[in-house]
């Protein structure tokens, strides 16, 4: 860390005297300038601390110097000093992105220890942030991939070694985890990375389409086919197809996926040509495939041919050290895309991010900075801003009654007006239809085990039906990124 230096820039001798002393007393090393200009000079000269700034100097105004060191040393913590009269450009000042402003007057020397102490958290967390970025640069290829986890680096070294290879790749994870990230790297770094990449969702696609999807079809082949179309694996060759959510194919479709693999030749739906292609396959699930293959819910024969190299990707909550770095890189993009000034988190809201354990990964973290961005309104998150968050994303169904009591257990086998009405008792305890639904549609996914098909067939619709309603309630998979 930058030690403990603070430059005063100010031209009123006596405060900067008041100043100095109390800081030096608190074992600050303090530094001077009575104009704005021989405060930059110190700044070009390498100053790296907190800069306590007067709004109004003799040579150039406060914001222009504020500016100045924005644009010379961007991670500068700086608190603005100001008298009444200019507590505007105060204001103005820390929405452009200055740290904290104190007014002139009897709360300076009370509101000086906390500003720059927390100044100096900042700065401490900043100095942090920016060598886990540092850390980066020796991921290879999968620089893309946001981590400083060990493990999860040794797993991106090990990813390395099959980048230009031809065989099968099978990434294991949770949702949210950045599989698709991972399999957009493979390809990129890859001796196929000029040729194209085609992602299908396994899941996304009704079943009576998903082989005309992958092998495309004949003109006249069913109703509507009313012309030749490729399929994806006719649009991926030369490159790399990505299966997605692998687990979700059908019994049927995993055989003729099969033969695929085993011979790289297949025939349009109601055709008779054998096509052979040459492309690359890397599939993904959220789902044990070799449990499901055991049970008999996924063909043991296929599930050994995508997972000529398996590899797990960890859940965020395995990767604790993650959280501040993709934090604030979420931070960064949500700033610019809601036109705020934020520049930070505190320090008690990292530490309250990284005790969450995330089930939703790197999605939900990515969702709930975007949240905490909207309803910040300091310079910075503050833990009230993650606490609000977090409560506000917290499925209804596992909430206290307002009195904190827990809810009576209902019997499973009592009518659902019933069941409705022992959750739902009042006017003031009713919730939103699609927060309800969105709920309980996660809720049916939890207790099948991550099983789609299952949770699907339990609440009586298709599967792509359940994961469309999902995705209706979810923003993308932005993975590791």
């Amino acid at each position: 860390m930058a030690g403990r230096r603070i430059l005063i820039v100010d031209d009123y001798p006596e405060l900067v005297r008041m100043l100095t002393l109390q800081l030096t007393a608190e074992g600050y090393d303090v530094t001077t300038a009575s104009t704005g200009n021989e405060g930059l000079a110190h700044i070009r000269d390498g100053f790296s601390g907190v800069v306590l700034l007067d709004v109004k100097l003799p040579d150039i105004g406060g914001l222009d110097v504020f500016e100045e060191i924005k644009r010379l040393a961007p991670d500068l913590p700086v608190i603005f000093v100001t008298g009444h009269a200019a507590l505007d450009l105060a204001v103005e000042a820390t929405r452009r992105g200055g740290f904290d402003f104190i007014a002139k007057g009897s709360d300076l020397t009370k509101r000086l220890n906390v500003a720059v102490k927390n100044a100096f958290d900042r700065l401490a967390m900043t100095e942090q942030l920016n060598s886990l970025r540092t850390q980066l640069s020796d991921q290879g290829h999968f620089s893309e991939f946001l981590t400083v986890s060990p493990r999860m680096k040794q797993i991106l070294r090990t990813l390395e070694s099959v980048v230009n290879s031809g065989v099968t790749v099978l990434i294991e994870g949770e949702s949210g985890t950045g599989k698709e990230v991972i399999s957009r790297a493979i390809h990129a770094a890859g001796n196929r990375k000029n040729g194209p990449f085609i992602a299908v969702n396994c899941a996304g696609i009704p079943e009576p389409l998903l082989e005309s999807e992958m092998f495309g079809y004949e003109k006249g082949a069913f109703t509507g086919a009313n012309s030749r179309r490729a399929g994806k694996f006719e649009a991926a060759h030369g490159g790399t197809l990505f299966l997605d959510e692998v687990g979700e194919l059908p019994k049927a479709l995993q055989a003729k996926l099969l033969r695929v693999l085993q011979d790289h030749t297949f025939q349009r739906v109601g055709g008779t040509e054998t096509i052979s292609v040459d492309v690359r396959v890397v599939s993904a699930t959220n789902r044990d495939l070799r449990t499901e293959a055991q049970e008999g819910n996924f063909r043991e024969d296929l599930f050994y041919r995508l997972s000529v190299f398996p590899v797990r990707l960890l859940p965020l909550r395995e990767r604790p050290e993650d959280v501040p770095m993709l934090a604030q890189h979420f931070l960064r993009r949500f700033v610019r895309e809601e036109g705020k000034s934020l520049v930070g988190f505190s320090q008690s809201a990292l530490r309250m991010l990284s005790s969450h354990p995330f089930p939703g990964n790197v999605r939900e973290l990515e969702n709930l900075v975007r949240h905490a961005v909207i309803v910040a309104h300091g310079s910075e998150i503050s833990a009230e801003d993650v606490k609000f968050t977090l409560g506000s994303h917290r499925s209804s169904f596992s909430r206290p009654d307002p009195a904190g009591a827990v809810l009576p257990k209902v019997d499973p086998a009592s009518p659902l007006e019933q069941r409705l009405q022992a959750m739902f008792p009042d006017i003031d305890s009713l919730l939103p239809m699609q927060e309800v639904q969105a709920a309980y549609l996660q809720l049916a996914i939890d207790v099948s085990e991550g099983n789609v098909s299952k949770a699907a067939r339990a609440l009586g619709v298709g599967r792509a039906t359940l994961y469309r309603r999902l995705k209706d309630d979810a923003p993308p998979d932005d993975g590791g990124l």
